[in-house]
């Protein structure tokens, strides 16, 4: 019974961080389709910070699949 809170509880954690990395890369991403619609070059700090953001919510999306997963196996 406990491990099944803990994992809902974590899946709770992964789904919070995914939102809120997701809100930091509105803006690049907002930037980034700002500068295909005005057809020129993205800036690469913009770039960065969207393949970074977007590295990290796969990353917690395939910790957060595991876990339910265990969850679901319980």
């Amino acid at each position: 019974m406990f491990q099944k809170m803990s994992l809902k509880r974590k899946i709770k954690k992964c789904r919070k961080q995914i939102a809120d990395i997701e809100q930091k890369r509105i803006r690049s991403q907002a930037a980034l389709v700002s500068a295909i619609l005005a057809n020129s070059t993205p800036d690469d700090a913009d770039v960065d910070y969207f393949n970074r953001y977007t590295e990290q919510i796969e990353a917690i999306r395939s910790e957060m699949n595991e876990l339910e997963i265990q969850l679901k196996n319980i």
